[in-house]
């Protein structure tokens, strides 16, 4: 008996795999007008003279959103993806002290638990695998009195995109530079961005 129940177990794995079996469709590879949207964190390195020792309270969330048109040819499965993308998200104020002092603003800031920034950036996923992407961005602020304002800057986003059909993972390194930021300014992210 147990030599039929083992022989059983080897051979009808074999006998299934030989059977024919019906042409499978090809995958319909992903092309057209694509939305993507989704969570991540990001770990604001800051600037090269700066603080850059490793602290649990430079880590904060943003949500990363992307929206393009993606081209293939000939049915390739890498393909070039072209649009706008943006992020909104908090940062502690320890971090966005840093990014005022770094403004040369002399900014006394109240302390947050929510401090808001947002970019918005154009360029493109090269074989829907490398970001290069440049725009605009802006970091909101309190300060002690009370008053509200932003440090504008632009924003500049290397990266890479791994594609996994219906999640995208995104490893990114943003660039923070001029207009009011006197030195510049490095944040790193990671995220999953969801295909509508």
């Amino acid at each position: 008996m147990k030599i039929s129940l083992l022989i059983a177990v080897i051979f009808l794995p074999v006998f299934l795999m030989s059977q024919d079996k019906p042409e499978q469709e090809k995958k319909v590879r992903d092309h057209g007008l694509i939305f993507l949207i989704g969570p991540a964190i990001n770990y604001h390195y800051g600037a090269k003279d700066g603080n850059t020792a490793y602290s649990d309270a430079k880590f904060s969330w943003q949500v990363d959103g992307q929206f393009g048109i993606l081209s293939r040819r000939q049915n390739r499965t890498l393909g070039n993806f072209l649009g706008v993308f943006g992020s909104f998200g908090s940062i502690s104020s320890d971090v966005l002290q840093e990014v005022a002092d770094q403004s040369g603003r002399g900014i006394m800031l109240k302390n947050k638990q929510f401090n808001q920034f947002f970019s918005a950036e154009a360029g493109m996923i090269i074989f829907n695998f490398i970001r290069l992407s440049g725009g605009l961005g802006r970091q909101y602020y309190e300060d002690i009195y009370d008053l509200s304002s932003s440090i504008n800057y632009f924003s500049l986003t290397g990266g890479l995109n791994f594609n996994f059909g219906a999640v995208n993972l995104g490893v990114n390194a943003n660039l923070l530079t001029g207009d009011d930021l006197v030195q510049n300014q490095l944040r790193f992210s990671a995220g999953l961005l969801i295909k509508f």
